[in-house]
């Protein structure tokens, strides 16, 4: 059995499924400020486990609770450039400030296609990192040019950091970002800006799991939709910082069969739309906003957000989308969808049944909670919460008519991540002559992405290749590809410490 856990704003879900996926049972309670108060909540309203649990995702976007970013030492390994290319120039004067603002640049790194541009300036980055240990910086974010060929220099630096500030945190852009310089560098200094909140939300988790008596493996939904470790969210967060509509979206393509359709996320203070092609949201190819306002090339999900509060501005939003994908349908998802359009559908409660338009049938017995147990048991109270909350569970699958639970758009996001693998994205520029270096390049790069799925969370007997592409890189010389490779394995079984 696996819990997929969704923490909104205004609603927290969960939902337990048995190995096949089918629902065994789900939960609805209010949201709380903290994210681990709303697992516990959620964990305590299903009721008693009927066995082991394998895996526990959980999905949450940063904005619900944004955090201050932690003081970042920025450290550039290239040729020098004019001020307006240096590292955080193009960042937001309070992000800048925030960070701190303390940058550096030494010689060293490689061109795209691998050639070195000359030796590290070690005592450089000696002298940056003491720099930084005399400001009380111990977080450092380290990108070099040519990094995605050619990851030495930045191990090198790292090593030099390591000594020079005993116990520095680093982030390496060759594990963080794209082929491009400053869009790497800018997701690698926001990953390590990240890091507290990343390490206070798994804090918060694992111990609203230890009050469950749940050990099992903490894994976090990333923002295209795959799952990862606790472990390597809490190194790479960058990667999930706003998975929920994307979670919902592909919850909501497995729930009606569909693999093409303009989904639209209703939550309760916001609508965000998105467009899904062969059962994969449309990625952006353009820089999008990302934490603290500084724009991101990761190749997340393309949201389109408009304000709940305006209803009229989302039939626009789904035309123009529509033009993306012609014949495509449009699919809803979240509380509030029959507000926006959407029939009510078998289960879901009528919007006059609902609390302050969140989607939830609320019962209103003070702090009691109803739960139903099973198809047609009698009602009870428990107080064990002080949510209000209306929880339908069943311990037998087949006494549950309905395969996706009873509030199948409000539990898209958990139910999708309680089935959802993990997932990894690699990205490198590779160098090949010829056909067979091609091949032997390419098959090298295959593995690491399988050895980084494992890194993930994934089993290792589970991994696998769900694509491959490659393209030569036109404004390079001949034999230079761009190479992007995603696997994605079941979560491997263990307990959470």
């Amino acid at each position: 059995m696996r819990i997929g856990i969704d923490v909104g704003r205004a609603t927290s879900t969960a939902v337990l499924v048995d190995a096949a996926g089918r629902v065994l049972a789900e939960a609805v309670v209010d949201s709380a400020p903290r994210t681990g108060l709303c697992v516990r909540r959620a964990l305590a309203a299903l009721g008693p486990l009927p066995g082991p649990v394998g895996a526990v995702a959980v999905v949450t976007d940063l904005a619900r609770r944004p955090p201050r970013p932690r003081p970042v030492a920025v450290l550039r390994i290239a040729p020098g450039s004019h001020a307006a290319l240096a590292p955080l120039a193009d960042w937001p004067e309070a992000a800048r400030t925030a960070l701190g603002g303390l940058t550096g640049v030494v010689a060293g790194g490689s061109a795209v296609t691998g050639g070195s541009l000359g030796p590290l300036d070690r005592d450089g980055v000696a002298a940056f990192a003491a720099r930084a240990r005399d400001a009380g910086v111990r977080v450092f974010a380290v990108c070099a040019a040519g990094a995605p060929a050619r990851p030495g220099p930045e191990l090198d630096a790292a090593a030099v950091l390591a000594t020079t500030v005993p116990g520095a945190l680093l982030s390496l852009s060759y594990e963080t970002g794209a082929a491009g310089l400053r869009e790497r560098e800018n997701a690698t200094a926001v990953n390590a800006a990240l890091g507290g909140w990343a390490e206070e939300l798994v804090a918060d988790c694992r111990a609203a799991l230890r009050s469950a008596r749940i050990a099992a493996p903490l894994c976090f939904a990333r923002d295209d939709g795959g799952l990862v470790s606790a472990e390597y969210f809490a190194r790479h967060p960058v990667i999930a910082t706003a998975p929920a509509s994307a979670c919902a979206a592909r919850g909501a393509l497995a729930r009606t069969g569909l693999d093409q359709a303009v989904v639209v996320d209703a939550g309760a203070r916001s609508v965000r739309c998105l467009v899904v092609r062969d059962g994969e949201p449309e990625r952006s190819t353009r820089l999008l906003p990302g934490p603290f306002g500084v724009r991101l090339a990761l190749g997340a999900p393309e949201v389109v957000e408009t304000d709940g509060a305006v209803p009229a501005a989302v039939p626009a939003t789904v035309a123009r989308l529509l033009e993306r994908v012609p014949g495509a349908g449009v699919l809803y998802t979240g509380g509030r969808a029959e507000a926006f359009g959407a029939p009510v559908g078998p289960g879901e409660p009528p919007a006059g049944d609902r609390e302050r338009g969140t989607g939830r049938n609320v019962t209103r017995a003070d702090t009691r909670t109803t739960v139903r147990t099973g198809a047609g048991a009698d009602a009870r109270t428990d107080a064990r919460t002080d949510a209000r909350t209306d929880v339908r569970t069943g311990a037998r699958a087949d006494a549950d008519p309905a395969p996706h639970g009873r509030y199948p758009r409000l539990t898209d996001a958990a139910r999708y991540a309680a089935r959802a693998d993990c997932r990894i994205e690699v990205e490198q520029v590779i160098s090949a002559p010829g056909r067979a270096e091609l091949d032997q390049a390419l098959a090298a790069v295959r593995d690491h992405a399988l050895s980084r799925c494992v890194a993930a969370g994934a089993a290792p007997g589970s991994v696998r290749i769900e694509s491959l592409a490659h393209a030569p890189v036109a404004y390079l010389p001949a034999g230079v590809h761009r190479v992007t490779v995603r696997a994605a394995g079941a979560p491997a079984p263990g307990a959470t410490p």
